[in-house]
């Protein structure tokens, strides 16, 4: 059932959980904004050392079935930080 004349934005009457129709989730934007900022932090602030690669199968999107292995270590922030000198 819906309103008489109303489209509502060419929505989906079928159920999709997370990714749209009637039921869109409405916390997906803030889902989205938060991994942008996580992984804006571990590119950021932190080293990434591979220590064992794998074997890559290109499938529509890359998996490493044997896995691959990184040493994630903490940049160092005072050469990351900008200086500022002040002046009178």
């Amino acid at each position: 059932m819906g309103f008489q004349g109303v489209e509502l934005n060419g929505a989906s009457r079928h159920f999709m959980a997370f990714g749209g129709g009637m039921r869109f989730c409405v916390g997906a934007d803030f889902a989205k904004v938060q991994m942008a900022v996580f992984i804006h932090n571990l590119v950021t602030k932190y080293r990434w050392q591979p220590i064992k690669g794998g074997n890559i199968a290109r499938t529509p999107g890359l998996q490493f079935p044997d896995g691959f292995h990184v040493q994630i270590m903490e940049k160092d922030q005072r050469k990351q930080d900008p200086q500022y000198i002040i002046t009178d």
